[in-house]
């Protein structure tokens, strides 16, 4: 091991990525970011090698990954996540639940936990997203949104087109996401933004993949009663600052998510969401008007209430007051 660690490319430490030509250390590498896996080389020994870049989100790993020669893989036949490979370019052949799968970049393939999941042929050179979700957080969304408990698997069918529409947009954020995590920077880094982003990715891939339950997704909920509005109203009024999402209110309001969501829009004509932002925006002009400009900045009263960009912030500011934050600032002393 130690001449197979040997052969690892030396990097410098600001690159994301791991690159290695040893066989040995990409099996433990991708074992230890995914799943024990046998990797099986099926082009010549001389030409391998593997690059690869792995990201976190809360219980969604990412990984950009190509091998420079054919090779198959063979996983454990239970796993703790759901599975989905994304071809950015390029393609690759599986077996799952005794069907044969080509994935593509108009052709995703969605791998369940309970079953083999065996990659029979990935061509040296293409290039996939693999992305691996929790098995928990995905079950417990879906029965936040359907309001009621659902079979666990949920037996997804085993493939995602992804021509255009949803399930395009969907993987655009989740390649999103994967590109700016890691920065030292990154907003992602910031519970108010990285909560609703991963309810996001999740919700989005039980809307747009194919299920047993998208009817109940897909059918328009009946509108809350006040007593949840107000409940969830209070919850946003007493915590702005905080990561609130769709689902913790619902949580907390004892409500389906789809049907907190009908009940803001019939109620208040908008949703949850779009609440907490308007009660943000409240409190931010509330402070600019009172802060000191020597001492305080837009931007920091931006983010002490949960505003990440500060060019939407100052749109939304304006449309709301009338002018922009700087003018409020400085009109405070």
């Amino acid at each position: 091991m130690g001449s197979a660690m040997g052969e690892t490319q030396q990097v410098a430490r600001s690159d994301p990525w791991f690159r290695t030509r040893s066989p040995e250390e990409a099996i433990h590498v991708c074992n230890t970011a995914f799943y024990r896996h046998r990797l099986e080389l099926l082009g010549p020994s001389s030409s391998f090698g593997l690059a690869q870049r792995v990201t976190r989100v809360g219980p969604i790993t990412m990984g950009d990954t190509t091998y420079e020669t054919d090779v198959a893989l063979g996983f454990d036949e239970t796993r703790a996540s759901y599975h989905i490979c994304v071809p950015l370019n390029g393609w690759l052949e599986a077996r799952h639940r005794g069907q044969q799968l080509t994935s593509s970049p108009t052709l995703a393939s969605i791998y369940r936990p309970d079953a083999e999941m065996t990659v029979t042929r990935w061509p040296g050179g293409s290039r996939h997203l693999a992305v691996k979700i929790d098995q928990i957080a995905v079950d417990r969304a879906l029965e936040t949104l359907v309001d009621s408990p659902v079979h666990s698997p949920i037996p997804f069918t085993a493939i995602l087109p992804l021509k255009a529409g949803a399930a395009h947009d969907w993987v655009r954020l989740l390649l999103m996401a994967h590109r700016q995590i890691d920065g030292l920077d990154s907003l992602m880094r910031q519970s108010v933004v990285r909560e609703p982003l991963v309810e996001s990715l999740i919700h989005g891939l039980l809307l747009v993949a194919d299920h047993p339950y998208r009817q109940a997704l897909d059918a328009r909920a009946e509108p809350a009663r006040p007593a949840a509005i107000r409940d969830a109203m209070a919850i946003i009024e007493a915590g702005p600052h905080l990561s609130l999402t769709i689902s913790i209110l619902a949580r907390q309001c004892h409500v389906s998510v789809r049907t907190m969501q009908e009940g803001f829009h019939r109620h208040l004509g908008m949703s949850p969401m779009a609440y907490l932002r308007v009660v943000r925006l409240r409190h931010a002009h509330r402070d600019l008007r009172s802060a000191d400009p020597s001492h305080t900045t837009v931007a920091s009263i931006a983010r002490r209430w949960g505003f990440t960009h500060l060019g939407r912030f100052a749109a939304a500011y304006k449309t709301m007051y009338g002018q922009t934050p700087l003018q409020t600032l400085r009109a405070a002393h």
